[in-house]
């Protein structure tokens, strides 16, 4: 009986610890829509992954709502932007919390813009 409850036990962390590394690795390739959906102008999947009260504060300090974000695609060209750590950790099984450092090139009216920003995000099942 014994060797059966830790059957049971054993089958039952390995099945949590399974679940967790995808639903980690599903929030990673969330964040890189996100970003890839900047380059494309892809205002679908913005419009999916953000939630209608999503606050972003822009690397200048400006608040910006989804509707913001979505509504300037069309003013910048981004030249490229690049990921270089992101860092994703389930709080419950229902939020995670993803944390994530980008380098960017931008023009913006004509201006050529170029920085990192550093941004946190949570997640209530894989949105927002």
């Amino acid at each position: 009986m014994k060797k059966f409850l830790l059957a049971i036990l054993v089958t039952a962390i390995f099945q949590n610890a399974f679940s967790q590394n995808k639903d980690i690795e599903e929030l990673t390739k969330l964040n890189q829509d996100w970003i890839n959906s900047y380059v494309t102008k892809d205002t679908a999947t913005l419009n999916k992954i953000f939630a209608d009260d999503f606050v972003l504060i822009s690397p200048t300090g400006t608040k910006m709502t989804k509707q913001d974000i979505i509504s300037r695609l069309d003013q910048q060209e981004i030249v490229s932007t690049n990921v270089d750590s992101v860092n994703v950790r389930l709080l419950t099984g229902e939020v995670g919390l993803i944390t994530a450092y980008t380098t960017y090139a931008l023009k913006i009216d004509g201006k050529d813009m170029t920085g990192q920003t550093c941004y946190q995000k949570e997640t209530v099942n894989g949105l927002q």
